[in-house]
């Protein structure tokens, strides 16, 4: 029971920020992997004589239209969480003398930031997957201004969070 009223009383929450991070770098790698290993895996497939008959034929056709709907699958998860983060940051009710922690702890979630960009900036010089991370528009500009747009949404969720007309009182 008291752990639940810490979590109801939390003040100047971050916790989104982070999240937005690391769900933004693993689902940018899982969708290089994937539309990497599935046009490969379907070839091989297709080659074989099991393989042969009409509806398989279809399904791999279906399995490879299916990689061009990740990059906009990503813009709209995108968009989605910083939304979220944006109505979740007017939900909380904080004092603004909570500022100076947020800001230190948006520093450190650029410095995540900066890490996780570059993990993603290796994983899409590989050889063999630079091409089809090249082929993802919507995301490769994405995780180009990574750290710029992880700057801005953090804040603006300061600004909502601490900048409340009714500050102090109940929503």
């Amino acid at each position: 029971m008291e752990l639940r009223k810490i979590k109801l009383n939390k003040k100047a929450s971050m916790e989104d920020i982070f999240f937005f991070i690391v769900f933004m770098m693993g689902f940018a790698l899982f969708i290089i992997i994937i539309a990497y290993t599935i046009p490969k895996v379907t070839n091989e497939m297709a080659k074989t004589d099991l393989n042969n008959s009409a509806a398989v034929r279809e399904a791999f056709i279906g399995s490879d239209e299916i990689m061009d709907k990740l990059d906009p699958i990503y813009l709209i998860l995108f968009a989605g969480l910083i939304i979220s983060i944006f109505i979740i940051s007017f939900m909380i009710n904080s004092h603004p003398v909570f500022i100076p922690i947020y800001i230190i702890l948006l520093g450190f979630a650029v410095i995540v930031g900066v890490i996780t960009n570059h993990v993603y900036d290796t994983f899409a010089a590989n050889v063999d997957l630079s091409t089809v991370a090249a082929s993802q528009t919507f995301m490769v500009t994405i995780m180009d201004n990574f750290i710029t747009i992880l700057v801005a949404v953090g804040i603006i969720s300061m600004i909502i969070i601490f900048a409340k007309p009714f500050q102090g009182r109940a929503i």
